[in-house]
């Protein structure tokens, strides 16, 4: 037999060490996408929080016309980032495609 506990409901899974780090950092990128997305207009609603590095947010999209409407509007953009608490030291922007979408 199975020496390890089955999961079923993986919402309390806390692993440690560095998995338990991205578990918990996956949690806290969703729930800013959360709120980005409640902030977006609706044309640029599909770009998503993809990375926090150095005060630059990467946000990704698997459109090429939103990265280049959102290209456009990095002022709108930094100014919508910055009404969220997380991204208070965002200070620059970048936008990237996902072209396996």
């Amino acid at each position: 037999m199975c020496q390890y506990k089955t999961l079923t409901n993986l919402a309390s899974f806390t692993p440690s060490g560095q998995l338990g780090q991205l578990f918990t950092q996956a949690k806290a990128y969703n729930q800013i996408n959360i709120d980005l997305a409640k902030l977006l207009p609706s044309t640029l609603k599909p770009l998503e929080l993809c990375l926090i590095k150095n005060n630059t947010a990467i946000l990704i999209t698997h459109n090429q016309a939103i990265a280049f409407r959102a290209q456009k509007q990095l002022v709108t953009l930094l100014e919508l980032l910055i009404q969220i608490p997380a991204l208070e030291s965002i200070t620059h922007i970048e936008i990237k495609i996902n072209i396996n979408k």
